[in-house]
């Protein structure tokens, strides 16, 4: 008994005991491994009932997310569809708003060669150089520039209208005037006219108060616009089609020309294609990201929103866009929870912040420039009201126009003279309405904005409208008008159909596409910002 072998033994060889229950877990692991195909099943009561309860939460969760995703696939869809449906509309409004109507057979034909001429040399620009180092987009991109400034230097322009406002106000900044209640007159009650001639202001300050260096400072910006778009594209897409996207919004004619003025647009685009990068960094932030990353980009889209708001409150629309895209993104691949919470609590964050701005930009435009400021709500308003002018096509409206002045001369008190023009631009916005509806032109009059808004013979037109009287060359480029129109036309009508014909093709076959989900997430963000853009403009002033 005290034998140690024997003890051994005991230890090392199975007893009958020991080999049932080894058999009989044998029996059942092969039991589970063939029951589904022999349809017996040596599960005990109890599990049996827990791998229902999974069963049945699997199902749930199934369709819980095919719920969800098809939801998604809707409301990507019907964004799509729209985007598709405002272009296809801005192919006729294009081609009525530029008089196109009219016998341009010869220049026509001309054109649509000149335009294919300058597609294929975007594409096979960037098929050539997509290959190649960063510096050959810049170099093109830098000869573009080249020619703008070699025009300017030749075709003398002098600013009138908005263009003379911002030049004169950022010339008595920058020259040490201080902007009184006199001089700033009227535009005490559009602060983004302030705003621009502010930031116009500064390079006036460090390089000269002439009216050439803000046609420069727009061309740079121009310039870097295309390398946003770049950045953009070749994020999204890739390489090539940056390059591609970058030279045909250099080469625009329209924009071409219009790039050559001290226009607004040009800042407004930098710093709203900023926000784009920025927002596309944001986006492709995980869940190991620090948190200061996650900061850094909320603070650089809040900067440059506001930057964009200074320019252009229609900024607005974007941060709806952009909410819109975060709750109908589909996910490529699994996104854990805490993720998706911080993605929300961040964007939210940002969204709150920039909200809390825009209410009090009129009290901060106060302070900033020692100025009593029209309220925002009076700017929406003001907008609204001429925005809906069946008179002018929703553009400038003098009647209008005449309502701020007569307040803004007749009550000295801010707060007061804030009531009365509310009240006015009520009054104005309810008999513009009561007008549409009661000719029952609503659809006459969207289709005039529409045609209004979609010419492109701005370029143009604004370029002969600043004209100095000095440039001996303004007689020739007036009568230009035909070949410069027909020409800015034709080429934005490629650029339309291009957008079409990609939106119609990537939607009807994304079923069988490789990466279909990825591919229509930025479709939908493309579609959502051209839907906020387009329909946000035909609410207000265009």
């Amino acid at each position: 008994m005290n034998d140690p072998t024997n003890y051994y033994h005991f230890l090392t060889v199975p007893t009958r005991e020991s080999l049932h229950q080894k058999h009989r877990r044998y029996a059942l692991d092969h039991a589970d491994s063939v029951g589904g195909n022999s349809g017996i099943s040596y599960r005990s009561p109890q599990n049996t009932r827990i791998d229902g309860q999974k069963l049945r939460t699997r199902q749930v969760n199934f369709f819980r997310k095919s719920t969800v995703k098809a939801f998604k696939r809707l409301g990507q869809s019907i964004a799509i569809l729209v985007a598709i449906t405002l272009l296809i509309l801005m192919t006729v409004a294009t081609w009525k708003g530029s008089a196109m109507t009219n016998d341009y057979g010869l220049a026509a034909f001309t054109m649509i060669l000149v335009s294919t001429l300058l597609f294929s040399f975007a594409y096979l620009t960037a098929s050539y150089i997509s290959n190649k180092s960063f510096v050959f987009l810049v170099i093109v991109l830098l000869v573009i520039a080249l020619l703008k400034i070699i025009l300017i230097l030749n075709y003398k322009l002098g600013p009138a209208s908005d263009y003379w406002t911002y030049h004169y106000l950022a010339y008595a900044r920058a020259s040490g005037i201080p902007w009184t209640t006199s001089l700033v007159g009227m535009n005490s009650s559009w602060p983004h006219v302030l705003n621009i001639a502010l930031l116009y202001s500064i390079p006036y300050s460090l390089i000269g108060t002439s009216y050439i260096t803000a046609q420069i400072i727009n061309i740079t910006l121009t310039f870097f616009d295309a390398l946003l778009i770049y950045k953009l594209c070749a994020s999204i897409i890739n390489k090539q089609a940056g390059i591609f996207s970058a030279l045909i919004f250099s080469l625009i004619p329209s924009y071409f020309l219009y790039s050559l003025l001290n226009g607004a647009e040009p800042m407004f685009m930098t710093f709203v294609l900023g926000m784009l990068v920025c927002f596309d960094t944001f986006m492709k932030r995980d869940e190991f990201t620090p948190n200061i990353r996650w900061f850094t980009s909320v603070v650089s889209l809040f900067i440059l929103a506001v930057l964009a708001y200074m320019v252009r409150p229609t900024i607005a629309i974007w941060l709806v866009a952009g909410l819109l895209f975060l709750i109908f993104r589909q996910d490529t691949k699994p996104v854990n929870t805490n993720l998706r919470f911080k993605r929300y609590l961040f964007y939210l964050a940002f969204f709150a912040a920039f909200f809390l701005f825009s209410a009090l930009s009129s009290n901060i435009y106060s302070l900033l420039y020692h100025l009593p400021i029209g309220t925002s709500s009076s700017m929406d308003r003001y907008s609204l009201a001429t925005g809906t002018s069946s008179m002018t096509n929703g553009a400038f409206n003098e009647k209008i126009y005449k309502i701020m002045n007569k307040n803004h001369h007749r009550y000295p008190d801010v707060k007061e003279r804030n009531q009365h023009i509310d009240k006015d631009l009520n009054q104005q916005i309810y008999q513009n309405v009561d007008q549409l509806n009661d000719t029952h032109h609503w659809g006459i009059f969207l289709d005039q904005k529409y045609t209004q808004f979609s010419s492109e013979s701005y370029g143009y037109d604004w370029l002969l409208y600043n004209s100095s009287r000095k440039n001996i060359h303004s007689k020739t480029y007036y009568h230009l008008r035909t070949p410069l129109v027909v020409l800015s036309t034709i080429f934005f009508e490629f650029v339309l159909v291009l957008c079409i014909i990609t939106l119609s093709v990537i939607l009807l076959f994304s079923p069988i596409l490789r990466k279909s989900t990825d591919i229509l997430n930025k479709l939908f963000y493309f579609a959502l910002l051209l839907d906020g853009f387009i329909l946000g403009s035909m609410i207000f002033e265009v």
